[in-house]
Protein backbone atom coordinates (compact mmCIF):
# COMPACT_ATOMS: atom_id res chain seq x y z
CA UNK A 1 0.00 0.00 0.00
CA UNK A 2 1.50 3.56 -1.34
CA UNK A 3 2.05 5.91 1.96
CA UNK A 4 -0.89 8.83 1.48
CA UNK A 5 1.67 12.01 1.11
CA UNK A 6 0.02 14.69 3.93
CA UNK A 7 0.68 18.13 5.63
CA UNK A 8 -0.72 19.34 8.90
CA UNK A 9 -1.39 22.65 9.06
CA UNK A 10 -2.36 25.08 11.23
CA UNK A 11 -3.59 29.09 11.55
CA UNK A 12 -5.42 30.54 14.49
CA UNK A 13 -6.00 28.23 16.74
CA UNK A 14 -4.09 25.97 20.29
CA UNK A 15 -2.55 23.13 18.31
CA UNK A 16 -4.81 20.53 19.83
CA UNK A 17 -6.39 18.97 16.67
CA UNK A 18 -2.91 18.99 14.95
CA UNK A 19 -1.87 17.17 18.37
CA UNK A 20 -4.37 14.50 17.75
CA UNK A 21 -2.02 12.78 15.00
CA UNK A 22 0.73 12.16 18.42
CA UNK A 23 -2.34 9.80 19.49
CA UNK A 24 -2.59 7.76 16.30
CA UNK A 25 1.13 5.99 16.15
CA UNK A 26 -0.28 2.86 14.33
CA UNK A 27 -1.25 5.06 11.54
CA UNK A 28 2.44 6.41 10.80
CA UNK A 29 3.51 3.63 8.57
CA UNK A 30 1.08 4.45 6.29
CA UNK A 31 1.09 8.29 6.28
CA UNK A 32 4.33 10.29 4.73
CA UNK A 33 4.30 13.52 6.35
CA UNK A 34 5.37 16.29 4.48
CA UNK A 35 4.49 19.42 6.22
CA UNK A 36 3.75 19.01 9.96
CA UNK A 37 4.67 21.19 12.76
CA UNK A 38 4.09 19.21 15.22
CA UNK A 39 6.28 16.28 13.63
CA UNK A 40 8.15 17.62 11.63
CA UNK A 41 11.44 21.03 10.73
CA UNK A 42 11.05 20.91 7.60
CA UNK A 43 7.93 22.43 6.36
CA UNK A 44 8.17 22.48 2.13
CA UNK A 45 4.99 22.88 0.78
CA UNK A 46 4.63 19.94 -1.94
CA UNK A 47 1.86 18.66 -4.12
CA UNK A 48 -0.42 16.90 -1.42
CA UNK A 49 -2.92 13.89 -1.49
CA UNK A 50 -4.56 15.01 1.87
CA UNK A 51 -4.00 18.50 3.41
CA UNK A 52 -5.75 18.42 7.07
CA UNK A 53 -5.85 22.00 8.17
CA UNK A 54 -6.42 23.26 11.92
CA UNK A 55 -7.64 26.73 12.85
CA UNK A 56 -9.48 29.56 11.76
CA UNK A 57 -8.31 32.03 8.92
CA UNK A 58 -7.41 35.49 11.13
CA UNK A 59 -5.12 37.25 9.38
CA UNK A 60 -4.69 37.96 5.33
CA UNK A 61 -1.15 36.00 5.74
CA UNK A 62 -3.06 32.80 6.58
CA UNK A 63 -5.89 34.19 3.95
CA UNK A 64 -2.76 33.76 0.91
CA UNK A 65 -1.56 30.70 2.57
CA UNK A 66 -4.76 28.94 2.81
CA UNK A 67 -5.35 29.17 -1.07
CA UNK A 68 -1.85 27.86 -2.17
CA UNK A 69 -2.10 24.83 -0.44
CA UNK A 70 -5.76 24.58 -1.43
CA UNK A 71 -3.77 24.38 -5.16
CA UNK A 72 -1.35 21.96 -3.81
CA UNK A 73 -3.81 19.33 -2.63
CA UNK A 74 -5.79 16.72 -3.76
CA UNK A 75 -8.24 16.36 -0.73
CA UNK A 76 -8.55 18.99 1.55
CA UNK A 77 -9.65 18.44 5.25
CA UNK A 78 -10.83 21.13 7.73
CA UNK A 79 -9.80 19.48 11.77
CA UNK A 80 -12.21 21.07 14.63
CA UNK A 81 -14.20 23.78 15.44
CA UNK A 82 -11.57 26.35 14.83
CA UNK A 83 -11.42 25.91 11.16
CA UNK A 84 -14.97 24.35 10.93
CA UNK A 85 -16.45 27.50 12.49
CA UNK A 86 -14.13 30.07 13.16
CA UNK A 87 -13.52 28.83 16.86
CA UNK A 88 -13.26 30.65 20.10
CA UNK A 89 -11.59 33.46 18.24
CA UNK A 90 -14.75 34.25 16.23
CA UNK A 91 -16.40 35.72 19.13
CA UNK A 92 -14.80 38.98 18.26
CA UNK A 93 -16.84 38.85 14.54
CA UNK A 94 -20.21 39.81 16.70
CA UNK A 95 -18.03 42.85 17.89
CA UNK A 96 -16.28 46.02 16.31
CA UNK A 97 -12.57 44.57 15.86
CA UNK A 98 -11.50 48.32 16.93
CA UNK A 99 -13.07 47.74 20.09
CA UNK A 100 -10.28 45.24 20.97
CA UNK A 101 -7.46 46.88 19.36
CA UNK A 102 -7.98 50.11 21.30
CA UNK A 103 -7.80 48.39 24.77
CA UNK A 104 -3.76 47.40 23.43
CA UNK A 105 -1.72 49.73 24.31
CA UNK A 106 -0.31 49.80 20.57
CA UNK A 107 -3.15 48.50 18.78
CA UNK A 108 -1.65 50.09 15.69
CA UNK A 109 0.23 47.35 15.18
CA UNK A 110 -2.20 44.55 15.49
CA UNK A 111 -2.52 43.52 11.91
CA UNK A 112 -5.53 40.98 11.71
CA UNK A 113 -9.13 40.75 9.41
CA UNK A 114 -12.08 42.03 10.26
CA UNK A 115 -13.42 38.73 11.46
CA UNK A 116 -11.61 35.52 12.06
CA UNK A 117 -13.58 33.08 9.53
CA UNK A 118 -13.36 29.06 8.80
CA UNK A 119 -11.56 27.82 6.29
CA UNK A 120 -14.77 26.91 4.03
CA UNK A 121 -15.43 30.66 3.43
CA UNK A 122 -12.18 31.29 1.89
CA UNK A 123 -11.15 27.61 0.02
CA UNK A 124 -13.33 24.70 -0.94
CA UNK A 125 -13.15 21.65 1.56
CA UNK A 126 -13.62 18.24 0.82
CA UNK A 127 -14.42 17.10 4.22
CA UNK A 128 -14.61 18.62 7.45
CA UNK A 129 -14.21 16.47 10.90
CA UNK A 130 -15.85 18.74 13.92
CA UNK A 131 -14.90 19.22 17.56
CA UNK A 132 -12.93 20.76 20.24
CA UNK A 133 -10.52 18.92 19.53
CA UNK A 134 -11.52 15.89 17.25
CA UNK A 135 -12.12 12.67 18.51
CA UNK A 136 -8.86 10.43 17.69
CA UNK A 137 -11.34 7.54 16.52
CA UNK A 138 -13.20 9.90 14.09
CA UNK A 139 -9.93 10.74 12.53
CA UNK A 140 -8.42 7.23 12.37
CA UNK A 141 -11.63 6.23 11.22
CA UNK A 142 -11.53 9.24 8.61
CA UNK A 143 -7.50 7.92 7.42
CA UNK A 144 -8.64 4.35 7.27
CA UNK A 145 -11.03 5.05 4.69
CA UNK A 146 -9.68 7.05 2.05
CA UNK A 147 -6.18 4.25 2.51
CA UNK A 148 -9.18 1.71 1.08
CA UNK A 149 -10.77 3.93 -1.20
CA UNK A 150 -13.83 4.00 1.22
CA UNK A 151 -16.47 6.79 1.67
CA UNK A 152 -15.37 8.43 4.85
CA UNK A 153 -18.29 8.40 7.96
CA UNK A 154 -18.18 11.22 9.79
CA UNK A 155 -21.06 11.33 12.63
CA UNK A 156 -24.03 14.41 12.09
CA UNK A 157 -26.60 12.73 14.34
CA UNK A 158 -27.31 14.39 17.46
CA UNK A 159 -24.71 13.68 20.90
CA UNK A 160 -28.43 12.61 22.77
CA UNK A 161 -28.05 8.68 20.25
CA UNK A 162 -24.83 8.77 21.56
CA UNK A 163 -25.44 9.60 25.26
CA UNK A 164 -28.56 6.88 25.17
CA UNK A 165 -26.29 4.25 23.68
CA UNK A 166 -24.83 4.54 26.95
CA UNK A 167 -27.59 3.78 29.13
CA UNK A 168 -28.22 7.20 30.34
CA UNK A 169 -30.93 9.28 31.68
CA UNK A 170 -31.59 12.74 29.55
CA UNK A 171 -30.10 15.72 32.44
CA UNK A 172 -32.61 18.02 30.95
CA UNK A 173 -35.45 15.86 31.64
CA UNK A 174 -34.05 14.22 35.03
CA UNK A 175 -32.34 17.27 36.35
CA UNK A 176 -33.16 20.02 34.22
CA UNK A 177 -30.03 20.95 33.14
CA UNK A 178 -29.39 23.09 30.61
CA UNK A 179 -27.68 20.87 28.07
CA UNK A 180 -27.04 21.80 24.09
CA UNK A 181 -27.03 17.97 23.38
CA UNK A 182 -29.93 17.48 21.15
CA UNK A 183 -28.71 20.23 18.28
CA UNK A 184 -24.66 19.19 18.45
CA UNK A 185 -23.55 16.62 16.45
CA UNK A 186 -22.06 13.45 18.51
CA UNK A 187 -18.20 12.43 18.29
CA UNK A 188 -17.15 12.87 22.20
CA UNK A 189 -18.76 10.04 23.34
CA UNK A 190 -21.33 12.09 25.51
CA UNK A 191 -18.42 13.40 27.82
CA UNK A 192 -20.27 15.87 29.76
CA UNK A 193 -23.73 14.69 29.83
CA UNK A 194 -22.70 11.22 31.05
CA UNK A 195 -21.13 13.22 34.62
CA UNK A 196 -24.75 15.11 35.06
CA UNK A 197 -23.23 17.85 32.99
CA UNK A 198 -24.79 19.68 30.54
CA UNK A 199 -23.17 19.53 27.11
CA UNK A 200 -21.42 23.00 25.80
CA UNK A 201 -21.57 22.00 21.99
CA UNK A 202 -17.83 21.64 21.38
CA UNK A 203 -18.37 19.77 18.50
CA UNK A 204 -21.30 21.77 16.62
CA UNK A 205 -24.43 22.28 15.16
CA UNK A 206 -26.01 18.57 13.59
CA UNK A 207 -27.46 18.02 10.60
CA UNK A 208 -31.00 19.99 10.77
CA UNK A 209 -30.92 21.23 14.51
CA UNK A 210 -34.25 22.09 15.84
CA UNK A 211 -32.67 25.16 17.68
CA UNK A 212 -36.01 26.79 18.22
CA UNK A 213 -37.51 24.06 20.28
CA UNK A 214 -34.87 23.90 22.38
CA UNK A 215 -34.23 27.71 23.03
CA UNK A 216 -38.36 27.13 23.91
CA UNK A 217 -37.66 24.04 26.36
CA UNK A 218 -34.77 26.74 28.34
CA UNK A 219 -37.44 29.19 28.47
CA UNK A 220 -39.57 26.54 30.03
CA UNK A 221 -36.89 25.82 33.02
CA UNK A 222 -36.98 29.56 33.64
CA UNK A 223 -33.57 30.49 31.88
CA UNK A 224 -33.35 34.05 31.04
CA UNK A 225 -32.43 35.75 27.42
CA UNK A 226 -28.85 36.11 28.32
CA UNK A 227 -28.59 32.81 30.00
CA UNK A 228 -29.44 31.49 26.64
CA UNK A 229 -27.32 33.30 24.85
CA UNK A 230 -24.50 32.91 27.06
CA UNK A 231 -25.26 28.87 25.93
CA UNK A 232 -24.21 29.65 22.34
CA UNK A 233 -21.29 31.58 22.65
CA UNK A 234 -18.50 29.08 22.62
CA UNK A 235 -16.09 27.17 19.85
CA UNK A 236 -18.41 26.90 16.98
CA UNK A 237 -20.65 30.49 17.82
CA UNK A 238 -19.98 31.76 14.15
CA UNK A 239 -21.11 28.56 12.68
CA UNK A 240 -24.78 29.43 10.70
CA UNK A 241 -27.44 27.82 13.07
CA UNK A 242 -25.53 29.25 16.49
CA UNK A 243 -24.54 32.50 14.62
CA UNK A 244 -28.51 33.04 14.14
CA UNK A 245 -28.98 32.60 17.21
CA UNK A 246 -26.73 35.06 18.61
CA UNK A 247 -28.01 37.40 15.62
CA UNK A 248 -31.14 37.31 17.22
CA UNK A 249 -32.55 35.41 14.02
CA UNK A 250 -33.77 32.24 15.94
CA UNK A 251 -36.25 33.04 18.92
CA UNK A 252 -37.93 30.42 20.84
CA UNK A 253 -42.20 31.20 21.05
CA UNK A 254 -42.67 31.23 24.69
CA UNK A 255 -42.66 34.71 27.20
Amino acid sequence: MDKLRVGVFKFSSCDGCQAVFLDLPQLWDYLDFRYWLLGRSKRVLEPLDIAFVEGSVSTQEEAEFIREIREKTRVLVTIGACATSGGIQALRNFKNMREFTSLHPEGMFIRVLDKSTPVKEHVKVDYEIYGCPINPQILEGFIKAILYNKKPVIPDYPLCMEYKLRGNVCVMDAYSIPCLGPIVKAGCGALCPSVKRGCYGCFGPCKEPNVESLINWFKGIGLKEGDIISLFENENAYADEFRKVLEGKVEGSQD
